[in-house]
C-alpha cells in the first residue's frame, strides 16, 4: 500500500502583478521588487540582457519562444517547492503548501528550439491557451555562453531554471499570511474506504521526456535528476504537486512543462473518485528515449509495477506528441492489455499517429496540433519574433508552397497549433478541451 500522506495547498487568488520596491503580497496584488527579483533568478551569473515583464489578459502581447512556465509557490516549513532542484532533496508531498493561483512565470529567449511555443495574450492564439487568461510574469533572458546556437537542442538550462528561481521568489512574500481557500489531498481515507469496497485498483501512468544526448536542457527531472537512462518510478501523487517532478522541455502545445505537473488535473480528478468509485494506487512516470531497446526495457518495467500491484486497470497519457512519444504510448498500452490491465489513453492527434496498435481502442484526444492558424501582429514581442523562421520549432516553417513562410514581413504568423502554448497537452486548462473526464 502507497505510504499515507496529507498535503494541504494553501491558494492564494493574485489579482495583479505591479513593479515597486519592495516584494510583499497585499489584498491580491503581488508588487515585486524588479532589480532584487533579476539577483535572485540567475544566482550563478550565467545570464545576460535579464529582462522582466508582466502581461494581462486582453495585452496585445505576444512571447515566443516560450521555454518554461511554473506556478509560484512557498513552503512555511522551509522545505524548498523544488527539492532536489533548487534545495536540499527530500520527500516531499506532506505538510502545508503555499501557491499563487492566476499567475504563473513564463521563461523565453532569443533562440528558438524544437518544442519551444509562443503565448498570444489576445486574439485567437488566446482562445488556445490556458495562460492567456493569466496575470504572467515573464523572465526574458539569453545566455552569456550561447553555445550551439544553431542546433535544433542546445543548453538553455540557465533561462529555464531563471523561471523556477523567480517563481520560488515571487511565492515567499506569502510568508505569514493566511491562504484564502485550501486544497486538501489525504491519501489514507479513500486507501481505507477502496480497500473496504473492493474497488477497481487503478494506476494513472504518464510519460516524461527522457532522451539520450539532451541532458541539462531538454529532459524533465525526478528530485533535479535528469530522467535519461531512468526506469519508471512509482510516484505519490502529492509529491507531483509538491514539486517532486520538473520540466525542462518546453513550453508549446502539446507538451508538459512544470505548470501541469503541479497541477495535474489527471490526478486530482482521481483523486476525488479515490475511495468512491476506484482505489487509486498511484502515477507511474515513464521516461520516452528515443532507442527501442529501451523503450522495450521500459515498457516492460512499467507493466511489472502494474503487475506487482494487481491493478485492473490504467489510464495512460501521453505528454508530448509524435515519433517516439506516440510509440512508447501504444507500447505502454499493449503492455498493459496483454497482462489484462483495462486502460484508457490520452493523446494529442498532431494530424496523425506514428503508430497504432489495436489493443489501444479507448483513446481520448487533446486535440488536432497539426490544425493551422493565423495570428495577426501584436503590439509588443517578448523575445524574438526573427526566430519563427531563423529557428528550428515543430510548429513553423521557412518556406512552404502553399502557405508561404510562417512569419510574414507585417508581423502576422501562420503557424500550426503546436505552437500555441498548452493548446493541446491534455491537462484540458482551456476552454477548448474536455472537461470531464
Amino acid at each position: 500500500m502507497m505510504s499515507a500522506k496529507k498535503l494541504r495547498i494553501g491558494n492564494f487568488h493574485v489579482k495583479d502583478i505591479v513593479f515597486g520596491g519592495k516584494t510583499i503580497f497585499q489584498d491580491g496584488v503581488l508588487t515585486v521588487n524588479k532589480e532584487e527579483a533579476i539577483a535572485y533568478l540567475d544566482p550563478n551569473h550565467e545570464l545576460r540582457n535579464v529582462q522582466l515583464h508582466i502581461v494581462h489578459p486582453g495585452d496585445s502581447t505576444r512571447i515566443i519562444p516560450c521555454k518554461v512556465g511554473v506556478e509560484p509557490r512557498f513552503r512555511p516549513d522551509g522545505r524548498s517547492t523544488f527539492p532536489g532542484l533548487m534545495g536540499p532533496r527530500a520527500s516531499c508531498g506532506d505538510g502545508d503548501l503555499y501557491a499563487m493561483k492566476g499567475t504563473s512565470v513564463i521563461a523565453c529567449g532569443k533562440y528558438g528550439q524544437s518544442s519551444d511555443g509562443m503565448l498570444d495574450m489576445s486574439g485567437p492564439g488566446a482562445e488556445h491557451s490556458f495562460f492567456a487568461q493569466m496575470v504572467n510574469m515573464v523572465v526574458y533572458a539569453e545566455m552569456v555562453n550561447p553555445v550551439g546556437v544553431d542546433q535544433p537542442f542546445r543548453n538553455e538550462e540557465p533561462i529555464k531554471l531563471a523561471a523556477h528561481y523567480l517563481a520560488d521568489y515571487m511565492a515567499k512574500s506569502l510568508e505569514g499570511q493566511e491562504p484564502d481557500d485550501w486544497e486538501v489531498y489525504d491519501w489514507a481515507p479513500g486507501t481505507e474506504e477502496a480497500e473496504k469496497k473492493g474497488l477497481p485498483r487503478v494506476l494513472y501512468y504518464s510519460q516524461m521526456r527522457g532522451q539520450v544526448g539532451r541532458d541539462k536542457f531538454f529532459n524533465d527531472r525526478v528530485f533535479g535528476i535528469d530522467c535519461e537512462d531512468m526506469l519508471p518510478v512509482l510516484v505519490h501523487p502529492n509529491a507531483v504537486f509538491d514539486g517532486q517532478i520538473s520540466s525542462f522541455g518546453g513550453l508549446y502545445g502539446d507538451g508538459f512543462y512544470t505548470y501541469a505537473y503541479q497541477n495535474e488535473p489527471i490526478l486530482k480528478r482521481l483523486y476525488q473518485e479515490h475511495g468512491k468509485t476506484i482505489n487509486f494506487l498511484g502515477a507511474v512516470y515513464w521516461p520516452c528515449d528515443s532507442a527501442d531497446q529501451v523503450k522495450t526495457t521500459v515498457r516492460i518495467a512499467s507493466g511489472e509495477i502494474a503487475t506487482l500491484l494487481k491493478a485492473d486497470a490504467a489510464i495512460v497519457h501521453s505528454t508530448a506528441g509524435g515519433s517516439n512519444y506516440d510509440i512508447d504510448f501504444f507500447y505502454h498500452i499493449a503492455e498493459l492489455e496483454d497482462r489484462g490491465v483495462k486502460t484508457v489513453g490520452f493523446t494529442g492527434e498532431h494530424s496523425g499517429k506514428s503508430m497504432l496498435d489495436p489493443k489501444g481502442d479507448a483513446i481520448v484526444t487533446g486535440g488536432d496540433s497539426g490544425t493551422i492558424f493565423e495570428f495577426p501582429p501584436m503590439d509588443l514581442v517578448i523575445g524574438d519574433l526573427g526566430s519563427v523562421t531563423r529557428d528550428f520549432y515543430h510548429a513553423a516553417w521557412t518556406v512552404h508552397e502553399k502557405y508561404g513562410p510562417s512569419l510574414r514581413p507585417d508581423g502576422s504568423l501562420i503557424l500550426n497549433g503546436c505552437m500555441i502554448v498548452d493548446s493541446t497537452n491534455n491537462c484540458a486548462f482551456t476552454k477548448k478541451s474536455v472537461k470531464d473526464y
